[in-house]
Parts: C-alpha cells; structure tokens; sequence
C-alpha cells in the first residue's frame, strides 16, 4: 500500500508532527520521525541502534541538519521545533512525503527538485539515504549534512562531558567515535569539522503531551559537504549510517535498498496473500518481529518507539505476526525463547530496557502461551515440539492448581484468582501512583477462560504423550470450571458476562474482556448466550477502530483520551478504544456464524465484511 501526505497536511509544524514513519531492523533498533523530519519525541531516532537485541539500545543519531544552498542562498530542509528559538521549518519546501515500504520526500525550491529516500537494512544497524537534485536549469548548488549526535542509551540524554572524535577511515569512509559509542558513515561527501558546539534544546511535542520530559540536546561535531551543478545530469548524494564500516562505492545504496527489497519480497512469498492490505499486513507485522540475543532465538516487540518484548503482547500477537503470515520457523523460535524463561509457572510479562532480569507479573502470558503451542502445532503439525515444551506447559498448569506468584492460583470452585494489593495482572494494568483506575483482583473472566480453554487443550495434549491419568484430570477439572463459570459469570441484568468475580461494583461492569471467552478454540457458552454477549458487545463497545474497554452507560466511562500522563492513565482502561480485541470479536461472529443456519446470517456476515472493510480506512488514517 502506498501512504501518501501533501502540503496541505502541514500548514504548520504542528499539523506536520502529527503523523510518523517508523523503519526497523529485526534487531529492536529503528528509524522513525515525523513525516516532515522532525523529531516530535526524545525517543525518535534517524538511527537507534541495538546494541543487544532487542532491547539494549543505543540513541546514536537523532537526525541531520540539513542545509541546501542554490547559487549563494541557504535553505533549512530540516524541521525542528525548538525551546527558546526559532523553529527550523524546513517543511515550508517540502512538497510531498510518500511512504511505499520505504519513505520518500520531495522538496521544491524553484525549479529545483531535491528528493530524499531511506532504507533501513534488515539484520544491522544500518540506515542508508539517498538525496537527488534535479532542475533543467543550470545551479551552483550545495548540500551540507550535518549528524546531530547523541550517543546516548535509549531514554537518556546526551552526556556532555564525553568527548566525540572523527576520523578518516578511508576514501569516503569516516568514524565517529563517543565514549561507549563508534558510528561508521560512508558518502560521497567531503567532510568538514567544526568545534564541537550544542543543539538545542528541541522541543518534543508529544513529549509534552504525554507528560515526558519535553526537551533535548545533541552534538554536532562535524558536516558532510557535496557540491553539485544541476542541469541535465541527476545528482546523488548518498550517505550511510552504520554501526559497521562499509566501503563506499558508487551503487552502495542501491545494493543496499535492493537487499531490504528482496527480504521483503521473500515474506510476501511465504505468506502468499494476494489482497493488497493483506501484504502490507505482512510487512506490518514484520517490524515486531525480532531477535532476542539472550535466547539465540525470536520474540516481539511491543510497540515502538517505546516498549521492549512483554510476554503477554507476544502471545496475543504471535499468530497474526506468524502464523497466518507463514513464518513457522520464527513461531517456534518465539515459543521457545519464553519457555526457557519460565519460572514458578509463570513467564515474563516485560523484559525491561537494558540487560536487567525480566518481571513475571502477569497472570494470562503463561495460560496464552499454551493456547500459542496449541496454534503451532495445528498449523504446522510439528507434534515433536510437544515433547520438547512438555515440562514446561505442566508446570504452568501445576502452578496455576496449586497457587504461585503474585496471589494466582485456582480457588475451591477451581476458577483462577489473580492479585492483591497493588498488583496489576492482566491487560488492564495501569496504575497511578497508589491508585489502580481499573482493579481487577479476583477471577477475571478472560483469564477463566484461558483456564478452561488450556485445561482441555492440556488434555489432547496428555493423550497424545500417553499420560492418560493426567488427560482425565484435566479433563475432570474443566467440567468443573465449565460448572462453576456459567453458574457465576452470567450478569442477568445485562444479559451478558460479568468482567471480574470480585464482589465490589466492577464487577458487573459491561467490558470487551468477555470476548475472549468466545473466541478461544474451546469455549464454555450455549450458542443462545454466545450470541447474547456478540449483541452486547456490538451494541455497547464494538468501533470499526476497536473495541471500547468500558461500556459509555457506565458512570466511570471517559469518552475522550486527551491530558497529562495521569489524565490518561485513568482514561486507559475506562472506555478508551483498542484495536487488538476487534481480531477476537471477528473471530468470535466467524465461530458463531459457522453455526447459525438462520434467516438472520446474510445480514451479520454483510455488517462483518463492511467492519473488516473499515479496517483499510484506520490503517491508511493512523
């Protein structure tokens, strides 16, 4: 699919700050900023390196200063917005941002056209550019592209006493040395040093917003100066940004770009989807896909510019991202890498930026975890992975039996209870300060339905290694889930599912959490409450952009999220629409409707197509 942005999407810098690109590397490193260049987040990068992947990362350049001169006038290409100053507003000639795997901007200063690509190289810490200036009429024209530096790790600030040096490795060949840091630029630029001198500070827009810190520097130490006369002749100049050194040569970039285009190439064939928002899906996809070096294996990222891999997102994530795209291979290695971190029956919930231990809590990671091995091997029918994660799924189960960490464990009706004090463990997890705006201590009712869904998925299992003692415990101990879940989680009044057996007033409030419950291989309901609950749902939360947390006929239900992080924080949960649980709500009419046989299914799969449809508009709108 092709993105596509124009002047009149940034009258103002604001309005230009608005929408992002975002490129990756496979590694948790990225480039991403604003469609008109600038930086709207201390955490937006040109480049952010990985330095262990995924999640010990490096702020290395924030972006270029860049500087076009046309017969003896200067022009600012970059857009900055700054504290104390004035803005640089270069998106005054920027003309055009397109976006078709990889970003373009054009800029227009007279009849000169000067175009801008980028390509991020899968597997390195490499982001490669390339600028053009076309006219027909003859100029002096020059480019100077000055490396705004900031050495730093991820969500630090640049550190002012070290020291930066510059060196000419080669012909066209430079490095750029910081106190832990060393970046290698290949161009066909000559480069000029200067005293080392401050910039800054920068004003982080969203920053502010968000309730961050809303400032910035980098150091400037040097520029890469090309000097060119237009005419007939295009003119590139080309520059590459890497934590590796590369010899320069005339179709660098070329090779480079082509590399990125023949990974892709390869993804689209494996997934084999035709629809052209089905492959951009794929690709989509591919940017939370990642190594973890701890492992030698796969995981997935949470979100960028900020989140690291956290247990719960990987298992919601893992078949979209894998499975229905044809990456069995990575699946498996993802599976893998969490299963070598359980502990107490649990696993991570968060592996935290920087080489630090993981935090477990989490009470649906491990049971989604079963559900995502059970995918796998009905996907790719490798029943000899079984064997191998065999210790590991009945551990979870025992510890969820017998109680472990973080207050989880099965209560006397054998549902699961979760949580205590300020203990956050499900989805809905947010907190502020000592206050948690959505507390869901007690039996959640998703989590229930994990529980029963792994508990007969555990059984198939047992079966199939030959332990048929353990199959009919499993076996016994869901009909007795089943018994207890539809005895307590019918809310009569509502004619739906309660959210949390907690006996306090969140507990009938009307959630997008019981979609779960129907959307899972194995599910509890009679077909006349199912459809119940997808009228609910429908009516009181369904969006085309998702699912609202909250019902907007509840007391507590924020119809807007705007404000201070805290602001937010409290809005999080509480009616805010999100778009993961759209997947199970399809789902869970595509189940439903297989079923059904009445008059009334036309109809429901017509509004279900035009839902699906709508998805195109939220992913070319952002």
């Amino acid at each position: 699919m092709r993105f596509e942005r124009n002047s009149q999407n940034w009258n103002t810098i604001e309005q230009g700050e608005k929408d992002c690109f975002l490129l990756t590397n496979g590694l948790g490193g990225y480039s991403s900023l604003s469609v008109i260049g600038s930086l709207a987040r201390g955490d937006q990068a040109l480049l952010m390196s990985a330095q262990k992947a995924p999640n010990v990362r490096r702020h290395l350049i924030s972006n270029l200063l860049e500087t076009f001169s046309m017969d003896g006038t200067n022009y600012v290409l970059t857009s900055q917005r700054m504290m104390n100053q004035p803005d640089l507003e270069g998106f005054r000639y920027l003309d055009s941002f397109s976006y078709d795997k990889i970003p373009t901007w054009t800029y227009r200063i007279g009849d000169v056209v000067i175009s801008k690509r980028m390509v991020m190289v899968h597997g390195e810490n490499t982001v490669a550019l390339q600028y053009n200036i076309h006219s027909e009429q003859k100029h002096q024209c020059r480019l100077t592209l000055t490396p705004m530096l900031r050495f730093s790790p991820k969500k630090e600030e640049f550190c002012e006493k070290q020291q930066i040096t510059v060196n000419i490795e080669q012909d066209n060949l430079y490095r750029i040395k910081g106190a832990e840091d060393v970046l290698y630029v290949a161009a066909n630029a000559q480069i000029q040093e200067e005293p080392s001198h401050l910039f800054g500070p920068m004003y982080f827009s969203q920053d502010e917003r968000d309730g961050r810190e809303k400032q910035g520097r980098t150091v400037c130490t040097h520029s890469y100066i090309s000097e060119t006369e237009t005419g007939e002749i295009q003119n590139d100049i080309n520059v590459i940004l890497s934590t590796k050194p590369y010899t320069y040569h005339e179709g660098l970039f070329d090779e480079l770009l082509h590399s990125r285009q023949a990974y892709e190439e390869a993804l689209l064939k494996k997934a084999n989807l035709t629809s052209e928002i089905g492959r951009q899906l794929v690709l989509s996809a591919d940017a939370y896909v990642v190594d973890r070096e701890s492992t030698q294996g796969k995981s997935i990222i949470a979100g960028y510019p900020f989140f690291e891999d956290w247990g719960r997102d990987t298992m919601i994530a893992l078949a979209g991202t894998t499975l229905v795209t044809g990456r069995l291979e990575e699946c498996k290695s993802i599976l893998q890498t969490f299963a070598k971190y359980e502990h107490h029956g649990l696993l991570p919930n968060l592996f935290p930026e920087g080489d630090v231990e993981p935090m477990y809590n989490s009470v649906d990671a491990p049971l989604l975890f079963i559900n995502a091995v059970y995918e796998y091997i009905q996907t790719s029918k490798d029943n000899a992975f079984l064997q191998e994660v065999w210790d590991v799924l009945k551990r979870i189960m025992t510890a969820y039996e017998k109680g472990t960490d973080y207050h989880i464990g099965m209560d006397s009706d054998c549902l699961i209870q979760a949580g205590a004090d300020l203990e956050q463990l499900t989805w809905m997890d947010v907190r502020v300060g000592n206050y948690l705006p959505t507390p869901r201590h007690g039996k959640p009712v998703e989590i229930n339905a994990y529980w029963y869904n792994d508990l007969e998925i555990m059984k198939q299992f047992a079966l199939l290694q030959q332990d048929n003692e353990l199959a009919q415990h499993y076996a016994e101990l869901a009909d007795k889930v089943k018994e207890a879940f539809l005895l307590k989680f019918w809310n009569e009044e509502e004619n739906c599912l309660k959210d949390v057996l907690s006996e306090n007033s969140e507990e009938n409030q009307v959630r997008c959490n019981q979609v779960w419950v129907l959307s899972m291989p194995y599910t509890m309901l009679p077909k006349e409450k199912e459809l119940c609950v997808l009228h609910k749902i429908k009516e009181e939360l369904y969006t085309t952009a998702g699912l609202r947390t909250l019902s907007p006929k509840d007391s507590a239900f924020h119809d807007i999220y705007i404000g201070s992080m805290q602001e937010r924080d409290r809005a999080y949960h509480q009616g805010t629409v999100w778009a993961f649980p759209l997947g199970a709500y399809y789902r869970a009419w595509i189940k439903y409707l297989r079923q059904d046989a009445s008059d009334k299914t036309s109809a429901y799969k017509a509004e279900l197509a035009e839902g699906i449809e709508a998805i195109r508009y939220w992913l070319e709108e952002g």
